[in-house]
């Protein structure tokens, strides 16, 4: 039977601590549980958790290509102070997740294989063992809120919290943008009527949690978004092209690829 790949449900926050590569393990063939084997051919088991940056000299002469050659100087820079902040924004979240596993007395993972017993450590996947050593049942459950797995403390607790808030508030942005994107072309401005339960379904949550999300991003005036709502509808003025530039990914980015 050919396996219907979908995605596993997932609470968004997870990319904030998980490494690039599990993104692998949220593809699941159709209803679970099923065997591991099924990922075979699919998951690069043996690959490295972690992005590769790349040389930093690449993005130097991908930032110079984009820009004239008067503006050599200026894109060289630009590209050496991007890389190095990427690569600190990563380096801190390895260590991060590592320590998040050493709390639990789990080995940190370097590769994907290991990464799923880690998961399954923290209780983000049911492993379940019946006879054939090599090929488990497997349930995803990334559906599960950070703040109820992780062995954080009380003021770690607080940062997550706010952290899932901001999460939120940047899934809205996403909609908003997806939204505008439908509207009629305007090059500095686009309008977006819809309603609260409309913008919910796009972004992918609650009704509550997107009023939220949308009145966190009202509040950043380097935004420039304008809302309002009444009689059941919202109508809202987007910045264009810039909230699309500022705002350009389908889903919550990885912190150093937000950069």
């Amino acid at each position: 039977m050919t396996p219907r790949w979908q995605r596993a449900a997932m609470m968004p926050s997870w990319t904030r601590w998980l490494p690039c590569s599990y993104v692998y393990l949220t593809v699941v063939p159709g209803p679970v549980p099923f065997r591991r084997s099924a990922w075979n051919g699919l998951v690069p088991w043996d690959d490295a958790l972690w992005c590769d940056p790349g040389d930093v000299e690449d993005w130097v002469a991908r930032s110079r290509h984009r820009h004239p050659r008067r503006e050599a100087v200026h894109a060289e820079l630009h590209a050496r102070q991007h890389y190095d902040w990427m690569v600190e924004v990563r380096g801190a979240r390895i260590e991060l997740f590592g320590e998040m596993c050493r709390r639990r007395d789990l080995p940190v993972p370097h590769t994907v294989g290991e990464l799923l017993a880690c998961l399954a450590g923290f209780g983000l996947f049911e492993v379940v063992h019946d006879g054939a050593a090599d090929d488990p049942w497997v349930r995803p459950r990334l559906d599960r809120d950070p703040l109820e797995v992780l062995p954080l403390s009380a003021e770690e607790r607080e940062l997550e919290t706010r952290a899932q808030r901001d999460d939120r508030a940047v899934l809205v942005a996403i909609a908003v943008r997806r939204l505008a994107q439908r509207t009629g072309r305007r090059w500095r401005r686009r309008q977006v009527s819809t309603n609260l339960a409309g913008l919910a379904e796009v972004a992918g949550l609650p009704v509550e949690q997107t009023r939220q999300g949308l009145t966190d991003l009202g509040g950043l005036a380097d935004l420039g978004l304008d809302w309002r709502g009444g009689d059941g509808r919202i109508r809202l003025t987007v910045p264009w092209p810039d909230f699309r530039l500022r705002f350009p990914f389908d889903e919550l980015p990885a912190p150093e690829h937000a950069v």
